[in-house]
């Protein structure tokens, strides 16, 4: 197999209209009007092109101004809130509903996802190999990626259709009824287990990029931790740091720069792949955080974004005084169109690849970084143990990177002390990286912080906040799906939209 970042782009022009659907009909995998299931699918390079596929819509759900990076940052307290609206459907300050172009985009490119890894793992196993072990990795990344899809399907819209084995008719594909979130929290922790099994540990330098075993351990784990399975997290976790093969990077701002890119020393477990030079596989989110017109102190040349989100003043008083992060993530002395009086996300416009437009930045972008592994496996401790030297151990070694000192004795002397300081240290490690409002859903806690949020001077000043209720923790099914399954047995809307 080849480096998935650099295959990505040329996919197109290898498999146009034959794997690659359009959103409008990718549920519709009828055997007789697809030549995926005529002629593709026959041999070891047709999966690998396959599996790559997955990977390119992986790229694409997640970035761009209705990627999931820019609208989870969005809907949490990281962005300032009424600024950002326009570009978020409103769920910056909770007015979004089932018609908005973000949440269609996620459904779509999810489903996508699970439609070619579903096409990939029913015919695998028919078709011979060069070597077993190729067809088992591909086998793991295909039940990763669709452990992915559902994993992030049931925390945007609770349950979901459950459409795992075998390829069906349209009529029969929109006669799948939802499952219920358990059941699709189910359904991806299958698939991740499955996955585990079947990765490699690494990859080589040829195949760089792609999902590895301990990502899938990561990604487990993080969704036992949403799930408040805590002692079922651990060892999956665990798993990941006992690995030998992760680290912190030295600098913070390596865990962002293109120079590091799937680099296991510099925190990189599991990133979304990006390539520069004009390919059309660029991303686009580190222009999101800079404003129109920015060019930059340092003489990068950054063009901004008329989308571009400013981070919250909440957000810059979390940090400590003395926190590295907030030199490397924030500056207010950026400038470009409506700049001044703003503080601005600077943590992804580090580069050695300079962009050659809006459209070309060659950082990947992070989805588990080794930090992420060290504060969830720290929190499971916490919750299943108690504030265990370990779990102290492992706050310490973040905030280490940051230049700060290790926890006070008041913040480790129970379980709800060390929980307080791992909420903290969450929030300044992972700002704008889509993990925020996850976590305040999963802890119970965004009714309370959102709500306070938007009653700050900066964010509305109480105009929005009523608007925060608890059926908000997850999303409208999209309006355009509830017209196209038009039963409301089978696709309901979800309380309160």
């Amino acid at each position: 197999m080849k480096n998935i970042s650099k295959i990505i782009w040329v996919l197109t022009l290898c498999i146009s209209g034959s794997l690659i659907t359009s959103c409008s009909d990718f549920l519709n995998p009828d055997p007789e009007s697809l030549y995926t299931t005529q002629t593709f699918y026959t041999s070891q390079t047709d999966f690998e092109l396959a599996i790559s596929a997955v990977y390119a819509e992986q790229q694409d759900v997640y970035d761009g101004q209705t990627g999931m990076l820019h609208f989870l940052t969005a809907r949490s307290d990281d962005a300032n809130a009424v600024n950002t609206n326009t570009y978020s459907d409103g769920a910056d300050i909770f007015i979004d509903t089932s018609t908005g172009s973000c949440i269609a985009n996620v459904w779509e490119s999810m489903f996508v996802i699970v439609i070619r890894c579903n096409s990939i793992l029913i015919r695998i196993d028919d078709v011979d190999f060069d070597d077993e072990s190729t067809k088992n990795y591909i086998k793991g990344e295909a039940y990763a990626m669709r452990a992915w899809a559902y994993d992030n399907l049931a925390k945007f819209f609770g349950g979901v259709p459950l459409i795992v084995d075998a390829e069906y008719t349209t009529a029969e594909t929109y006669a799948i009824a939802r499952s219920t979130q358990d059941e699709t929290f189910a359904q991806a922790v299958s698939d991740y287990k499955a996955a585990i099994s079947l990765l490699p540990e690494s990859w080589d330098s040829d195949d760089i990029g792609r999902i590895t075993e301990y990502a899938a351990d990561a990604a487990l784990g993080r969704l036992y931790m949403f799930m408040n399975e805590p002692a079922n997290a651990k060892p999956y976790l665990e798993a990941v740091i006992n690995s030998g093969i992760y680290s912190l990077a030295e600098n913070y701002e390596d865990c962002f720069t293109d120079a590091y890119d799937n680099d296991v020393t510099k925190d990189r477990v599991w990133e979304v792949q990006y390539i520069g030079g004009l390919t059309g596989e660029g991303q686009t989110f580190s222009e999101s955080c800079m404003p129109e017109g920015y060019t930059g102190s340092e003489g990068y040349a950054l063009r901004g974004s008329s989308a571009a989100m400013q981070v919250s003043t909440n957000m810059v008083s979390a940090f400590e005084d003395g926190d590295y992060r907030e030199t490397i993530a924030t500056s207010d002395e950026i400038t470009g169109t409506g700049a001044e009086g703003y503080t601005w996300c600077t943590k992804y416009s580090r580069h050695s690849y300079e962009p050659q437009s809006s459209t070309d930045w060659a950082n990947n972008l992070p989805i588990i970084r080794y930090s992420d592994v060290l504060l969830m496996c720290a929190e499971a401790i916490n919750a299943t143990e108690g504030p265990t030297s370990e779990a102290i151990g492992y706050v310490n070694e973040v905030r280490n990177r940051a230049e700060l000192a290790d926890l006070l004795s008041t913040q480790t002397g129970d379980a709800a002390s060390l929980l307080t300081a791992i909420k903290q240290e969450r929030r300044v490690e992972f700002m704008f990286e889509a993990l925020r409002w996850f976590d305040l859903v999963r802890w119970g806690d965004f009714v309370t912080v959102m709500s306070d949020f938007l009653d700050e001077a900066d964010e509305g000043n109480g105009r929005y906040s009523s608007n925060v209720q608890s059926f908000r923790s997850v999303f409208a099914i999209p309006q355009a799906e509830m017209d196209r399954y038009d039963n409301t047995s089978v696709m309901w809307q979800n309380t309160g939209y």
